[in-house]
């Protein structure tokens, strides 16, 4: 068996394609040993990719493009588990309308993270100005993250990850907008290394996504094992909140394994009207569709696609 170190930015639901990939027994069954290897935040687990602290993680595309530019990276999305926007919005008790989230205090954890991202994402559509119809709020990270987002002396609105929004609402905040109706493609849960190790070691990032691409799918058609898995990572005790959660992203899953291009494409653009990076970065510089690729020509997904995997 040959360790493989990846690093968890978190250990909610996001990440359930590594969960799954290792309580399937997938990443094993590659002759890979996966070593989690906690890493609190996304831009601290990029960081540590970059650096060569470890060999993959598990990311959202805007968070790869930012820690590129920060750390002069060369990370790139190998597989993608959710190409499309997937945050629900949550407002506190007395807000029920999209209409009355205009003008309130949206809370972000960091200015110019993926949240915010997805809050300019969807005032675009909205047709909303998130310089006059916002007031972002940075929450910070100093406690529990649903804790400070639910502050209701410091945030009416929140950007919500699931199984946030169904642990929110236990409290009496409820979704006013799931932004996977919008159908926007954005890279969100995705499987992340750098070139140079990509260039190093091709076969082992190529059964990396394949161990990764079977535990996707796995997650998404097997309900009891999607929960246990959700159950064992996350922590969240209550099987509602847990079963609907996996409703929603085995939803979110429905689509290509591919990163997605036209996903980093908007990530990029996004980023660059928050002035988070002077110009859009070409989408084809942090993406590497060469594994998944290799992976259909050998036949791969048929498999396993539409039967148990």
């Amino acid at each position: 068996m040959e360790k493989v170190r990846i690093a968890i930015a978190h250990w909610g639901a996001g990440i359930a394609p590594v969960f799954a990939g290792v309580e399937g027994g997938y990443f094993q069954a590659e002759g890979l040993e996966p070593e989690l290897v906690p890493i609190l935040g996304h831009p601290n687990a990029m960081r540590a990719l970059i650096e060569g602290e470890v060999e993959f993680t598990n990311s959202v595309g805007p968070e790869l493009i930012l820690a590129n530019r920060r750390h002069g990276g060369d990370g790139v999305v190998i597989a993608s588990a959710i190409g499309r926007s997937a945050q629900q919005v949550s407002a506190r008790p007395g807000l029920s309308t999209r209409e009355d989230l205009r003008g309130r205090r949206w809370g972000v954890v960091a200015r110019n993270d993926a949240d915010e991202g997805s809050i300019v994402m969807a005032f675009e559509r909205w047709g909303w100005d998130p310089a006059r119809d916002a007031e972002i709020v940075v929450v910070g990270t100093d406690g529990p993250r649903l804790d400070r987002l639910l502050d209701e002396s410091r945030v009416d609105v929140a950007i919500m990850h699931a199984p946030e929004p169904f642990q929110a609402a236990k409290r009496g905040w409820r979704v006013v907008e799931d932004l996977g109706r919008l159908d926007v493609a954005f890279q969100n849960s995705c499987a992340a290394t750098t070139r140079r190790f990509a260039a190093s070691r091709p076969d082992l990032v190529l059964r990396y996504v394949r161990a990764y691409c079977r535990a996707v799918y796995r997650f998404r058609t097997d309900a009891e094992f999607g929960i246990e898995t959700l159950a064992k990572y996350t922590g969240e005790p209550d099987r509602g909140v847990l079963a609907d959660t996996w409703v929603l992203f085995a939803r979110l899953m429905g689509g290509m394994m591919f990163p997605s291009v036209e996903g980093m494409r908007n990530a990029a653009h996004v980023l660059h009207k928050l002035g988070a990076i002077p110009q859009p970065v070409a989408p084809e510089t942090v993406v590497d569709l060469g594994p998944v690729a290799a992976l259909e020509r050998a036949d791969f997904f048929t498999g396993f696609v539409g039967r148990a995997a």
